[in-house]
């Protein structure tokens, strides 16, 4: 089988790419390694319904969880104040619905795309993937992070966020904790999906994360977590090459979880 562009990492980056692609006529394939699209959610979930609509997507029910309507900024010494955000429209998501979404919108343009496939090298004519060799004139290598950390790894924090219920989470308000001896170069946060249930994390430059995440949900106070997700954050921006020879790198660069 022969493709026009072949796509490698199914996230929002990777969809969108392909929407556009498909949209000009040419044929398009995406490559997701995890068994479901928006799985794993590596992603806090926070954007602004403006910038949705430059991107051409109005969210689903499924995907609009609510409004954030206040973030309150922390400094260590316990110092805090707050920020009104109604007038910006800051809305937090379900990214699993939202990627299903655009997914949906790449389908509907032409794209093709397949989970449970991962991309293993570059061949002559195409790629070679766990599904064996698929033959094409054009990768798109937008799998994130994971295909920088051999490259650069002065751009990478280590990062921790965890699905979390707890009375202390609060819907409509986030909580953003600066400490640069706690989270050298990043911050933790908390960011609510609805009344007692959120997402809390932590980053920072050479961090132990499932420690330093464990310590702030300590000082939070009464909590159960319910799901883990460990993964790098990349803080150097776009990177400065990101065409070599057929091969175009494209990332979500948006914060890892933010």
């Amino acid at each position: 089988m022969y493709y026009d562009v072949i796509i490698a990492g199914g996230s929002i980056a990777g969809l969108l790419c392909a929407r556009e692609v498909a949209n000009r006529g040419h044929s398009v394939l995406v490559l997701e390694e995890d068994y479901e699209i928006g799985t794993p959610e590596h992603c806090g979930g926070l954007v602004s319904i403006s910038a949705l609509e430059e991107l051409g997507i109005v969210p689903h029910r499924k995907s609009l969880a609510h409004y954030i309507e206040t973030a309150e900024i922390f400094s260590p010494l316990g110092k805090r104040f707050s920020i009104e955000s109604k007038k910006q429209k800051v809305v937090e998501i379900n990214r699993r619905e939202l990627d299903k979404q655009i997914a949906l919108q790449a389908k509907k343009s032409g794209a093709e795309i397949r989970v449970k496939t991962s991309f293993k090298e570059i061949i002559v004519d195409g790629i070679n993937t766990s599904d064996g060799k698929i033959n094409c004139k054009i990768i798109v290598d937008a799998r994130g992070v994971s295909s920088l950390i051999n490259k650069d790894r002065t751009g990478i924090l280590s990062s921790a966020q965890y699905e979390v219920y707890a009375d202390w989470i609060k819907k409509g308000k986030v909580e953003v904790y600066f400490d640069q001896k706690k989270y050298p170069g990043f911050f933790a946060w908390v960011i609510p999906s609805s009344d007692g249930i959120g997402k809390v994390g932590v980053a920072g430059k050479g961090i132990n994360a499932s420690e330093t995440i464990q310590e702030f949900l300590f000082r939070k106070g009464n909590s159960s977590t319910i799901r883990k997700i460990f993964a790098p954050i990349w803080i150097k921006g776009p990177i400065k090459k990101f065409v070599s020879k057929n091969v175009f790198y494209q990332f979500h660069l948006v914060q890892k979880y933010q």
